[in-house]
């Protein structure tokens, strides 16, 4: 490959224009660079450093452009595989060799951990009857007060029927699981996300609607302007007020800051100090004093995607990453190097976890070992 076609590559990599046999091909230019095959061709490639700049140039250049969509197609798993790479933060340095040698990745990674197969739930009946949804059998698992829980065959929860008496049921996903989706009995839909808890009332009375989450979960709530639907936050005390919407919630205890992202319709936001009535688009993060920060133009990809099946990072440091899959994957990560780059992926969630630290791997930024349940992060 000469210095023209690498610069023409990276162009193509950098406006999304590449093919998945062009992603394959700097692939393997930059893995053959990273294990140490360090055959500069100067005559056909010119000077490594200026060549190395111009491609950190172009690559930052794709960062800094504003999400919501990816910089690269990422419409098949192979591509994806392919294609992580590697728009990342101004601190990189690609294509440079590694200083200390590693073990080889096939033994870092010989514990692979898999997706979750399941959700795991646990649901909390208004009686104190609890019910593994993993193995409660499809349709009506429970009735109370004359609403009836079912499962469906697609595995989401659904309440229907009229309410003699109202009762409370909590649902609670423990790290290790995959997304659940519950229908409420006014018909609002609800995404919980893994390390999550929700509580809701098996059916709406009154004059209002009231839910309570932990975690993260996407909600499309059912109209009705009689009754405002209300969700608290079980750790901070927030509410978010709303008649008809939809908006992701992120209010994990181990996180110092909520987020609240709006994609359809109106909210109003409340802490215990400050109020804001958000527009579509809009993203408010509120710290533990109350004080709420609004950003217009919010990357709505990134907030949601988990509820569609994707890990979507646009510029996310590596604790924020590992985080994610902590939590979904139910690991125990050690930090053992300072890793103060920001990279950008779009990939499935149902793929072992050493597919996505493979990704990772490719910007020669970032290492990473497993032993059993433990992922180390080295440089």
């Amino acid at each position: 490959m000469t210095r023209e076609e690498l610069i023409a590559l990276i162009d193509k990599i950098a406006s999304g224009a590449a093919t998945d046999a062009e992603l394959m091909q700097y692939n393997q230019v930059f893995n053959a660079f990273a294990n140490g095959q360090d055959h500069w061709d100067e005559p056909a490639m010119g000077n490594k450093q200026e060549i190395e700049a111009a491609i950190r140039q172009r690559l930052e250049g794709a960062l800094r452009k504003a999400a919501p969509r990816p910089v690269i197609r990422w419409y098949k798993w192979a591509a994806a595989a392919a294609a992580l790479l590697i728009l990342i933060s101004v601190s990189v340095v690609l294509l440079r060799p590694r200083e200390v040698r590693l073990a080889p990745q096939a033994e870092r990674f010989r514990n692979d951990i898999p997706a979750p197969t399941g959700n795991h739930a646990v649901l909390t009946l208004g009686n104190g009857r609890q019910i593994l949804l993993d193995s409660a059998g499809n349709g009506t698992i429970a009735i109370q007060g004359g609403i009836s829980l079912a499962k469906t065959d697609d595995g989401q929860i659904a309440y229907t029927g009229h309410a003699a008496t109202v009762t409370t049921n909590t649902i609670t996903l423990p790290a290790g699981s995959r997304p659940l989706k519950i229908v409420l009995a006014d018909g609002t839909r609800v995404w919980i996300d893994a390390g999550s808890s929700f509580s809701y009332p098996t059916a709406f009375t009154g004059n209002a609607r009231q839910v309570n989450i932990s975690g993260q979960a996407y909600f499309e709530v059912a109209k009705n302007s009689n009754m405002p639907f209300t969700v608290s936050t079980a750790n901070k005390g927030y509410t978010v007020q709303v008649l008809g919407t939809s908006f992701n919630i992120r209010v994990y205890a181990d996180e110092a800051n909520m987020k609240l992202t709006l994609v359809d319709g109106a909210v109003k936001f409340n802490t215990n100090t400050a109020s804001k009535l958000m527009k579509p688009g809009e993203q408010a993060v509120a710290t533990d004093n109350g004080n709420i920060q609004l950003t217009t133009n919010a990357d709505l990809t990134a907030a949601t995607a988990w509820k569609d099946g994707l890990f979507y990072f646009n510029g996310s440091d590596i604790n924020t990453i590992m985080s994610e899959l902590q939590r979904y994957y139910n690991l125990d990560v050690v930090y053992q190097a300072h890793v103060r780059d920001s990279f950008v992926a779009k990939i499935p969630r149902d793929v072992p976890v050493s597919q996505l630290l493979n990704l990772l791997e490719m910007t020669n930024l970032v290492h990473f070992s497993i032993d059993g349940r433990k992922v180390t992060v080295m440089k």
